[in-house]
């Protein structure tokens, strides 16, 4: 980081799936629209439209990010001495931080930070006072979903299909069909980072090399090598 806070607004087009690795440095991620998957140790979490997450400094994490997704995150260096939140989990997104997210992302589309320097510093500022009082918490797989849908996500982030009506499509930002594409391909694009074959991958994930052919290129934006 070349500075102790830095803000970035992402609008991921096609799916991203990061390695499990240590943070080097404490962030938070509050997604606009569609939906971040960020893993800790065993459990996976479903970060939807609306909400936010917090990564402390040197916390074992993957995160995943769904097609068409945009979000917000903001860098805290490992550097600063002001209190930070050392747990990791969902936190509530106030109108405070809410606000501030929005007037960073007009300065920053509008590129003012050039030349007004001092607003992204006093903005930022602000955001790292905020970061102090955070309060977290995983006490569920994702926030504010009814006891059938937590069991539904839960199904499916096991690689297992559901058959019967869900609602889940609010919460994912796709269709449950999208969802359970994009986890596939997930699999697969760490099979092949890993040196497995296109062979070699689909016969560990059980469909058709046609089929990986043929999602990779609308899911990953580019072909599975």
């Amino acid at each position: 980081m070349k500075q102790a806070i830095e803000f970035s607004h992402t609008l991921q087009q096609f799916l991203h799936v990061g390695a499990r690795r240590k943070s080097h440095i404490s962030y938070m991620i509050v997604v606009h629209e569609g939906a971040a998957l960020i893993r800790l140790g065993k459990q996976e979490f479903l970060v939807p439209k609306g909400k936010g997450f917090w990564i402390p400094f040197n916390c074992l994490h993957a995160l995943t990010v769904l097609p068409s997704t945009r979000y917000d995150t903001v860098k805290f260096s490992a550097r600063l001495t002001t209190p930070q939140c050392q747990e990791a989990g969902f936190f509530a997104v106030s109108p405070l931080i809410k606000a501030l997210l929005s007037e960073l992302q007009r300065h920053q589309s509008k590129q003012t930070f050039q030349t007004t320097p001092g607003v992204e510093k006093n903005l930022l500022n602000v955001m790292a006072d905020q970061v102090t009082a955070l309060a977290v918490h995983t006490n569920a797989i994702s926030p504010d979903l009814p006891q059938t849908e937590i069991a539904q996500l839960t199904r499916l982030m096991k690689g297992d299909k559901i058959a019967e009506p869900s609602a889940l499509d609010v919460h994912l930002g796709c269709s449950v069909n999208e969802f359970e594409a994009c986890l596939t391909m997930r699999e697969a694009l760490r099979l092949s980072r890993s040196g497995r074959k296109l062979d070699q991958i689909a016969e560990a994930l059980n469909i058709s090399p046609q089929t990986l052919v043929a999602l990779a290129q609308p899911i990953l934006g580019h072909p599975l090598s």
